[in-house]
């Protein structure tokens, strides 16, 4: 099922072989459940031990039984964001082709259920890295796109921190585009320039306010006030991020990072 859906998608010939050669390897090295409830058990197993090859493969062999199982499809689509993200940055093709099959499986699950926070939410985060491989115009036109999704994620579920970490991130890059992109942005979005390092803090102190132990959204904050010039919020931010105990995947390299940043800034004219 799977592969009968990748060789329709929208991609050239090379980027579909490498996704069902990916895939391919993945089922090759997995059990097999009875079922499907089997399956789901199993992909959350996996998925909790941050095994995102396992739990994508144990996701898909759902989507196999119940093509339209709309918890499968958005946590298809999360796990193989995380394996696309975690690829070497000489893997542009993989990467690229995986994002967009993670973004193509989000609108399947908005289709099966538009009022699911998650698929709208798992395609901001998809489109997010999918514009890393466009030019700076192109950023600007999927920027739209991300905005409205998480927008979206946000009015379906008021407390999805992650969406407002990710209108957080959005706003903080718009605001501090270079004046060329700047430009184009007002002809997109029409006027005034559409982000703000305000709108930015507000988004990462609501994110907070709900997850307050997510190093990401500490370490996003100082960032938002480096750029504002607020040194003291800045710091404080950053020894938040610091201080917190690393619970999630990625938390050890957040902390590395706001360490550095720590130490490169200079808070001496503060």
């Amino acid at each position: 099922m799977v592969v009968s859906y990748i060789l329709g998608l929208p991609m050239g010939s090379l980027g579909k072989a490498l996704l069902i050669g990916f895939l391919l390897v993945l089922s090759m090295a997995t059990p097999q459940a009875a079922t499907l409830d089997e399956w789901i058990e199993l992909g959350d197993t996996r998925k909790a031990k941050w095994d995102h090859r396992g739990a994508a493969d144990a996701y898909q062999q759902a989507l196999g039984m119940d093509p339209t199982h709309y918890f499968a499809l958005w946590n298809t689509a999360d796990e193989i964001t995380e394996l696309a993200h975690a690829l070497p940055r000489g893997e542009k093709e993989r990467k690229e082709a995986l994002f967009t099959l993670a973004n193509d499986l989000c609108d399947r699950a908005i289709a099966v259920k538009p009022d699911g926070w998650e698929g709208h939410f798992y395609k901001a985060v998809a489109l997010g890295r999918l514009a890393l491989f466009q030019g700076g115009k192109e950023k600007i036109a999927f920027a739209k796109a991300i905005r409205a999704e998480a927008e979206k994620a946000i009015e379906l579920n008021p407390d999805a921190h992650r969406a407002y970490h990710v209108l957080g991130r959005w706003h903080q890059q718009m605001a501090n585009l270079n004046w060329v992109l700047r430009a184009f942005a007002k002809v997109i979005y029409g006027g005034a320039p559409p982000g703000s390092n305000e709108t930015s803090v507000a988004m990462f102190r609501r994110a907070i306010e709900i997850a307050p132990d997510e190093i990401r959204h500490h370490l996003e904050l100082a960032r938002t006030y480096r750029f504002m010039g607020k040194k003291a919020l800045m710091r404080a931010a950053l020894e938040r991020a610091i201080a917190l105990p690393s619970l999630r995947e990625g938390d050890e390299g957040f902390k590395e990072e706001a360490r550095e940043m720590r130490e490169d800034f200079d808070f001496a004219a503060e």
